[in-house]
């Protein structure tokens, strides 16, 4: 028999983040949480987003607070809390956060320029492709339309990702579609200004 070896003997489950566990507990005994982002401009860009969480005790003062740079699972494990960014400025960015983690992947298997071709060309033809502020920002963009056949699989992910968001974002307000549909063009919008640099380009005199 071979000995006990703690690699093959017991299973692998990742550690929790010492964030959550502290939250975890101080969220028992908090009426309710509120998450704010703060990303200040540097520049023509941004420095990295730091999340700010605000534990309230039942007479509404405050019973703990902690920071973080924003972090991907820690914004998840708030989410699955139902944890509402303090208003839709802070969920707009915390979506468009999310977005651009959850594309990066996408971008990476198909390579930048044809995930930026299929993402603009796919939002243009989508149910927000004339909603501002989306429209507005795919207005000022100018891609090729993609071909070849992994142009509908590459679709399919992007449409995954952003039902994904857009059911995180009913559940978060209670199936308020009004709301939820706002705040996702939102997110789309900034994601898309950011990663197609329009604000940028229009600041240097390009756009």
């Amino acid at each position: 028999m071979p000995s006990a070896n703690k690699y093959f003997d017991t299973p692998a489950e990742a550690p929790e983040h010492p964030k959550i566990r502290a939250w975890s507990g101080w969220k028992t005994n908090a009426q309710r949480v509120e998450l704010e982002l703060l990303r200040p401009r540097e520049g023509l860009g941004f420095r990295t987003p730091r999340m700010f969480v605000t534990f309230y005790a039942a007479d509404g003062t405050v019973y703990r607070q902690d920071e973080s740079e924003w972090e991907l699972e820690l914004d998840s494990w708030l989410l699955k809390q139902q944890v509402k960014a303090r208003d839709e400025a802070n969920e707009t960015l915390r979506f468009a956060l999310r977005l651009k983690a959850a594309f990066r992947p996408i971008a990476i298997r198909y390579g930048d320029g044809y995930f930026n071709s299929v993402l603009v060309h796919q939002l243009r033809g989508g149910p927000f492709g004339g909603v501002e502020p989306l429209a507005e920002v795919l207005g000022a963009i100018h891609e090729y339309e993609a071909a070849g056949g992994s142009k509908f699989d590459c679709e399919q992910l992007i449409d995954f990702e952003i039902k994904v968001a857009a059911h995180a974002l009913l559940s978060l307000y209670a199936n308020d579609r009004a709301v939820a549909e706002r705040i996702l063009i939102a997110a789309l919008a900034q994601y898309l200004d950011e990663r197609f640099h329009v604000t940028e380009r229009r600041q240097l005199g390009f756009g």
